[in-house]
């Protein structure tokens, strides 16, 4: 159980850091001439977890940055959340350590 927890926390931190560099680079170059943008897809992986998935957005003529925006703070809530599970996680396991010690 506490490597399952672990592991599924980890992949969606790493799909989340894959989705805030993605934004960033889409903010950072939007007034590049040419610049196409980035979009990130997050599905559950195999054995549980988080994975993301890069696809430039060939219909996109320019960056929106309101939909950015969006991200940066979706992202911003998704990394909480993930983090939220794992010190729920520790204080359940700890409560469990103690009863049983």
């Amino acid at each position: 159980m506490i490597g399952n927890v672990n592991n599924i926390t980890s992949s969606a931190f790493k799909a989340y850091t894959t989705g805030l560099s993605v934004t960033a680079n889409n903010i950072a170059n939007m007034d590049s001439e040419g610049f196409k943008p980035s979009e990130v897809k997050f599905q559950e992986g195999k054995t549980g977890g988080v994975t993301a998935s890069i696809r430039k957005d060939e219909n996109a003529y320019e960056v929106d940055l309101s939909e950015e925006a969006v991200d940066l703070i979706t992202t911003s809530s998704n990394f909480k959340a993930n983090l939220k599970v794992l010190q729920t996680y520790d204080e359940v396991t700890e409560s469990l350590l103690d009863i049983v010690a």
